[in-house]
Order: C-alpha cells, then structure tokens, then sequence
C-alpha cells in the first residue's frame, strides 16, 4: 500500500521545549552544588589544620601590633636585629605590665566569686520556690544538687582530664607557632612579600598588591579600632560597676575589653555578664544602672564611635558578624571565633579591591 501523499520527510514531531525557569534552576543547582561541596571540603581541612591556621592567623594579628614599633625603629636608622630586640621587649614587657596590674587583682576578686556564685544560686533557688511560679521547695532544691552534682562530675571524670590535658598542649603549641611566626614576618616581611609578588604573573602584580596592602590595612583597623572601643567601654562599664557598689568590677572591666574583640556578640554578652554579677552583688537597683549604661555605651559605639574608628575595616552587616563568629566557633572553638571576623573583613576588603581595580581598568 502507498503511503498517504500528506506524510512527507520534513514533518517532524516539534521538539518538548523545558521552561526557561526550570533551564535557569538547573543551571544554577549544579553551580551551588559544586560551590558547596568545596566549600565543605575548605571547612575539613581548615578543621583538620586548626593547629597550624589558628596560630598563624593570630600571629599575622600580633604582628599588625607590632609592626609600627619595628618600622619607628628601623626608620630611625637602628640596625634590624636591635629592632627585632626591641620589639622582643616591647611585647613581654607589655605583657608582664599588663599581668602585674590586672592579674593580681583578679586573684583577689576571684577568691569570693564562689560565695558571690552561691549567693546567686540561693537567690535564684528562692525566687523558684517564692515568686510567681511557686515550684515545690523539696523538687527544687534535689534539681539543684543534681546539676551541681552532674556539673562535678563531668569536671573531675577521666574523659574530661585527658580532654583537657590534650586542649592545654594544643594551645601551649598554638602559642609557641604564633610567636615564631610573628617573629619571622615581623623580620622578614618585605622580603616575604617580594618572594610572593614574584611568584605572581606581571600583569596580575598590580592587582594583587593593592589586595594585599587593603587587607592588611583592614587588619590593622580592626584590631586598634577593638583596642580603643573596649577599653572605652571597660572604663565606663567598670567605673559605673564601682560607683554603684558591685563587685567584681575589675574582673567585668578586664572581660568587656576581651569581648571587645568579638565585634556585637561580644558587647551583648559582656554587658549582660556585668549586670547579672552587679544584681548578685549589689542589688536590682544598681543592676538597672549598670543596665542603662551599658545599653547606652553600645548604642554610642555601634552609632557613632565604631563607624569613625574602624573607618572601611569592619564595613560588615551585624548578621555577616554574627554568623562569621559562630561559624568559627563551631569549626575551631573560641580562637576560631576570635579571628572569624578580621578574616571575614579582611576578605571582603580584598576583594573589594580587585573589583575597584577591574572597574577602573574597564574604564
């Protein structure tokens, strides 16, 4: 039989067109797939190397501090190893300075913070069982002893000795690498940064070193800027502690200054710390006080005092800092919270100006 004369070779059946929307997605989905999975890989081995990253990131911050005293002396005309020496005395001498006046102190205030915990704890015992949730003495009073109880427990057991044994030869070792490294870069920084502009293509040079040199003006920003907002706020904060009557100022003051260095996150905890120890210490009247003074201090620093003092160092979003310091602490503990937000600023800034340079080159 002959085929029908309507069916010709060129009909053909039209092709199934896939949305544009779902083209887009598909494209993109396997993209985000092989981002995050890299990215999972850079987190396990940052995690994995936390013993020699750590220790260099807090190096590269120690040397931004020292830096400027070993640049006065060598552009004084002072030979480098005597500037390395006197930056090797100006570091321990400011430490064992500062020990001397803090340390002390804080071994005598520490000495009634047992009684001033216990007192706490009586005080939050008798509020369960008389204020207004009116919970069982008896119920309350067993739930007390069993966390004190589960608490000395996990603090004397084996597990947690050894744990803290291989914890304390972790940082004994982190320290001692920070401080090789500090040296090293402090003495032969240029020369360290010429061995790795060399390494770099001619045409990518220019680029890189304007890179370098906004990161490490961000770094440098970031930690004088924290230096002078907590101290700022230790001054005020611990003043304010001793006027009204508190105890253990010295100890807050010394801990807000720290907390300084965890931009937010770090004012918000310390200035809830500094009133719930003024209520132990010295009643709600006086913890309202320091309530308000605190709020009104971080409220200055985030409005007014921190955009002048970090200037483009920590142009950064209170979400991007709250979720760089919690993404360090769950990949390295407190050091890795400690050094998420310089890392992060120092990034942003260097990538910052690649794009400034490539816009200006297409221009």
């Amino acid at each position: 039989m002959a085929a029908p004369d309507d069916l010709t070779d060129d009909a053909a059946v039209e092709p199934v067109r896939v949305p544009r929307t779902l083209e887009l997605l598909t494209a993109w989905s396997w993209r985000i797939v092989v981002i995050g999975v890299a990215v999972y890989g850079l987190a396990v081995l940052a995690v994995r190397l936390r013993i020699v990253l750590l220790p260099v990131g807090i190096a590269l911050l120690l040397t931004t501090a020292l830096m400027p005293v070993r640049r006065a002396m060598t552009d004084r005309g002072v030979p480098l190893p005597l500037a390395m020496l006197g930056v090797v005395v100006t570091f321990f001498g400011a430490v064992a300075l500062a020990g001397a006046l803090v340390v002390p102190p804080l071994f005598d205030e520490f000495d009634a913070l047992d009684e001033t915990l216990q007192t706490a704890a009586d005080d939050v015992e008798e509020w369960f069982v008389e204020g207004p949730l009116g919970l069982d003495d008896e119920w309350v009073a067993d739930t007390r002893t069993r966390i004190e109880d589960a608490a000395e427990n996990a603090r004397v057991s084996d597990g947690a000795l050894v744990d803290g044994a291989t914890l304390a030869g972790e940082v004994l070792a982190g320290l001692l690498l920070a401080l090789v490294v500090t040296f090293f870069v402090l003495k032969d920084g240029p020369d360290l940064q010429r061995t790795a502009l060399d390494r770099v293509p001619a045409r990518h040079r220019d680029s890189v070193r304007a890179a370098g040199s906004g990161a490490w003006g961000a770094l440098g920003g970031y930690l004088r800027g924290s230096a002078m907002l907590g101290a700022f706020e230790a001054v005020v904060i611990g003043g304010t502690m001793v006027l009204v009557g508190a105890g253990l100022a010295l100890p807050v003051a010394v801990l807000t200054f720290l907390a300084a260095f965890f931009p937010f996150v770090g004012a918000i905890t310390a200035g809830i710390i500094a009133v719930s120890v003024t209520l132990v210490t010295a009643g709600p009247a006086a913890a309202g006080i320091v309530a308000i003074v605190a709020i009104a201090v971080q409220q200055l620093d985030n409005d007014l005092l921190a955009p002048i003092i970090y200037g483009k160092a920590l142009e950064l979003h209170p979400l991007v800092i709250i979720l760089a310091i919690t993404s360090g602490g769950a990949l390295a503990g407190l050091a890795g919270a400690f050094i998420a937000v310089p890392l992060v600023a120092v990034t942003l800034r260097a990538l910052g100006e690649f794009r400034r340079l490539d816009a200006e080159a297409r221009s």
